[in-house]
């Protein structure tokens, strides 16, 4: 998603193959898909849990990173640029990829956000650009927001099969982008993108992963008796043990004041850093009244936060 999303999901249908699947409760979900995970989430080139987090205790990158895009005067990544020179941010993303200008002190990452309708060469020399080193998949096919790319599990897979599988081994590969939203939590919605994984990946034969994407949206107070930063972490820790790969957070926000989440980012931004499994992630987002002033000449109390903390 590009634009800020509504609190509460909605419980979807959700069509595989022809054949209708209720959403049931999100604590069933999950304990199906853990309950059947040897049967979905090993597959050949699949890394192991241990594999993973010694690739990623390995790693010297910062992991913080930035969800921008070109809409600005001068269409471009000017407001990604702001944080330059701050290091602990190092790579960008924009939902495609061209990238806009982004200074060469951060790492580009492209996007293929959504289905191509057939055969798509500025892909294909986006990827095979010099110094491309990570690649991202579908934006949110499993929700159905304007920001969403909304694909059934098994039309994502045979895109991950054409797009994404012929460059395994040559750049690391990321999961399709879903929200991961709703573990451990008494509110936010019923619908649970762990089983369009599950789908997705029964789907995905001889698909090559290096890590995980997902996106977090709640409450900085949800007002349960959790704070927004234990339900974040929840969420996190739950992606990771699920799915087994190291895990990227390529969209996250709370919703609540620029105090609020100021202190959200406090707490959370060290915890992620300290978490070898936790190889990348893009708080939401480059934009004015977000990360980045409401003038757009420089960063907010939120963006001096995530830059600095």
């Amino acid at each position: 998603m590009i634009l800020t999303r509504a609190l509460v999901l909605f419980v979807l249908p959700l069509l595989v193959v022809g054949e209708q699947f209720e959403i049931p409760a999100v604590e069933a979900i999950v304990n199906k898909v853990l309950h059947n995970y040897s049967k979905w989430v090993h597959f050949e080139g699949h890394s192991s849990h241990s594999d993973a987090a010694k690739r990623s205790a390995a790693t010297t990158v910062a992991k913080r990173g930035l969800a921008y895009n070109n809409n600005n005067p001068d269409n471009n990544a000017a407001y990604a640029n702001l944080f330059a020179g701050y290091p602990k941010i190092s790579w960008g993303y924009d939902w495609g990829y061209p990238s806009w200008g982004l200074e060469s002190d951060f790492e580009f990452v492209p996007m293929l956000w959504g289905l191509p309708s057939g055969s798509d060469p500025d892909w294909t020399a986006a990827v095979e650009t010099a110094g491309t080193l990570n690649i991202l998949g579908f934006n949110e096919p499993d929700l159905t927001y304007s920001g969403s790319a909304n694909i059934l599990p098994a039309n994502a897979a045979a895109g991950y099969q054409t797009y994404m599988e012929p460059f395994a081994g040559k750049v690391k590969i990321g999961m399709p982008n879903v929200l991961w939203n709703n573990v451990g939590s008494s509110s936010g919605g019923n619908y649970d993108s762990a089983q369009w994984t599950q789908y997705f990946l029964q789907n995905c034969t001889g698909c090559h992963f290096d890590f995980a994407a997902i996106h977090w949206y709640q409450d900085c107070d949800p007002g349960n008796g959790q704070s927004g930063a234990d339900w974040f972490q929840g969420n996190v820790t739950d992606a990771y043990q699920t799915l087994n790969l190291p895990v990227w957070i390529t969209e996250f926000e709370c919703y609540g004041s620029d105090a609020q989440q100021v202190e959200f980012l406090q707490q959370v931004l060290p915890w992620l850093d300290e978490q070898s499994y936790v190889e990348r992630y893009a708080y939401f987002g480059v934009f004015p009244d977000y990360l980045v002033n409401d003038a757009g000449n420089g960063l907010s109390d939120i963006g001096v936060a995530y830059a600095t903390t």
